[in-house]
């Protein structure tokens, strides 16, 4: 038999001792779920520990690669911010099975309208896929099973085809079956990491030592011999620094024995107006570009040129959250009074008083010009920013602000 041949029998073979399994999975519990039988989960993972593993994933799904692709944007080019059930390895094997399910869905199910839409800002999507997987993985990975982005409603993924073919049946058993063999590898190289699980270059450099076909227990030895020979290197080699750029951090003896705050590097030459960053424990100069992250993240910062003590906010009702004055803006909020730092009803008297004598901001747009979202209502209770619903789907769990939003409430 060819190589080839090879691979579509031991291919064929697992998709068959997969399907066997979700048959008395279902008429044994009535369970539709991903698959979580450990006979047949113990037999992939000796399959995944002692050959290539390029030889086993070969149902039509690259799940080293995307594996890889999703740990190298970890963590800032993820739409979502990260959150949720887990980052690296741990998160993508969560994800894969979030994958796994939608295929079974579609396979058992191709008819039911509720599996023709996924939206991508659900609570499973927020959860377990935008933190874990960049936005282009993610609709590649969908885009597997028959999703595309809508064209009038790009947050939402819609599935293609109206009617399943048998052939596609067939083609959702064996894509299930692939996104079950992607996370048992996530947790196999979970465990061979033992400690060092959650490390995002362990993590990386197993992912790309499996990626050349090494069984598990080279690929981590490997790994280890890697690291630690750059470690080794590091440890004589002089770090190189620009001229004028050290960030020294002078430490004194406060009165009582606490340790004094730390001076940026940006206190080299003289500031224009010394500021104090309680949070950070950190002086900056009022020009230095730290100390405006600072503001943005509403941290406490107050002069500390002399004198009073001054608090500097960036633009906003500040750190404090906004409150609903009244039931109706519960209900329907209508206006912000920065002022006063409140939501008003449309009804709400004093709302209309706020409007003539403070600053205030009517509701009911997003920035980006679009009417806002009021199913749900999505508005930020710390800054009023409110928004669209395609806004928020590009991140729905926390604000521009950098204020994560509150799942307990509508924002």
């Amino acid at each position: 038999m060819s190589e080839a041949g090879a691979r579509r029998h031991r291919g064929g073979g697992l998709v068959d001792a997969y399907d066997r399994v979700l048959e008395q999975q279902i008429l044994g519990r009535g369970s539709c779920l991903a698959c979580r039988d450990e006979t047949l989960r113990t037999q992939v993972d000796g399959l995944l520990e002692d050959a290539d593993p390029r030889e086993v994933h070969c149902l039509g799904l690259d799940p080293l690669g995307a594996m890889e692709e999703a740990l190298m944007a970890a963590p800032s080019a993820a739409y979502g911010r990260r959150g949720g059930a887990g980052r690296g390895l741990r998160g993508l094997a969560k994800a894969f099975e979030v994958l796994e399910q939608a295929a079974l869905n579609l396979y058992l199910g191709p008819w039911r309208e509720e599996y023709k839409v996924i939206k991508m800002y659900s609570g499973t999507f927020t959860h377990f896929i935008a933190p874990v997987l960049p936005l282009a993985l993610a609709e590649r990975l969908f885009g597997l099973l028959g999703y595309r982005p809508g064209p009038a409603r790009p947050e939402q993924l819609r599935l293609q085809s109206a009617r399943v073919s048998p052939a596609a049946l067939e083609d959702l058993l064996r894509l299930s079956c692939a996104f079950f063999l992607a996370r048992c590898e996530c947790r196999l190289l979970l465990r061979a990491l033992g400690g060092r699980g959650g490390d995002g270059q362990w993590e990386l450099s197993l992912v790309r030592e499996r990626q050349r076909g090494l069984r598990l227990q080279v690929a981590v030895d490997n790994v280890g011999l890697q690291l630690a020979a750059e470690a080794e290197v590091d440890l004589y080699r002089e770090e190189e620094e620009e001229p004028g750029s050290e960030e020294e951090e002078e430490e004194e003896e406060e009165p009582g024995g606490r340790r004094s705050d730390v001076r940026c590097r940006c206190l080299a030459a003289p500031p224009l107006r010394l500021q104090r960053c309680f949070d950070c424990n950190a002086f900056h100069s009022i020009t230095c570009a730290d100390l405006a992250e600072c503001n943005v993240s509403h941290h406490r910062v107050e002069d500390a040129s002399g004198g009073e003590g001054e608090e500097s906010r960036c633009e906003g009702p500040g750190r404090r959250p906004i409150s609903y004055h009244c039931e109706s803006a519960k209900a329907d909020p209508q206006l912000l009074c920065r002022s006063c730092n409140v939501l008003h009803g449309a009804a709400c008297v004093e709302g209309k008083l706020c409007r003539t004598t403070h600053e205030t901001s009517a509701l009911g747009r997003c920035s980006c010009g679009r009417p806002s979202s009021r199913n749900p209502l999505v508005l930020c209770h710390y800054c009023g920013n409110e928004y669209c619903s395609r806004c928020w789907y590009q991140n729905p769990l926390s604000c521009t602000c950098g204020q994560t939003f509150d799942p307990s409430t509508s924002v």
